[in-house]
């Protein structure tokens, strides 16, 4: 009885492996025919995956910074051609410049005096 029960379970498990075998050689005919085959061969890879998100990466920050500097200089320069007649605004952006000036000439002592 005990012998019967063992053959029994390796025959269904043999049956189990067989349609696993032929499950597995269906998805790979799919994956195949869906053309995602590349897809899996990237996703094998690390260095790969690494490669294409640091270019990525990269380039995004490119493009945000291009872009936010000429956003940037198109909203100045709109701004400047509205508001520049103004006198307040005028004295306010040569406040702006000579603190920036005031801050350039102490950074250049400072760095004098370091040597």
């Amino acid at each position: 009885m005990l012998k019967l029960k063992t053959m029994i379970e390796l025959f269904k498990k043999s049956r189990l492996e067989k349609k696993e075998k032929l499950n597995e050689r269906r998805v790979a005919e799919k994956v195949s025919e869906a053309g995602l085959d590349d897809f899996v061969r990237y996703l094998h890879s690390p260095w790969r995956i690494i490669w294409s998100n640091l270019l990525a990466g990269i380039f995004r920050g490119l493009g945000f910074i291009i872009g936010a500097t000429v956003v940037l200089a198109i909203s100045v320069y709109v701004l400047v051609q509205i508001l520049g007649n103004l006198p307040w605004v005028g004295e306010y952006f040569a406040n702006i410049g000579e603190f920036v000036n005031d801050i350039q000439d102490s950074a250049a002592t400072l760095k004098g005096l370091g040597k």
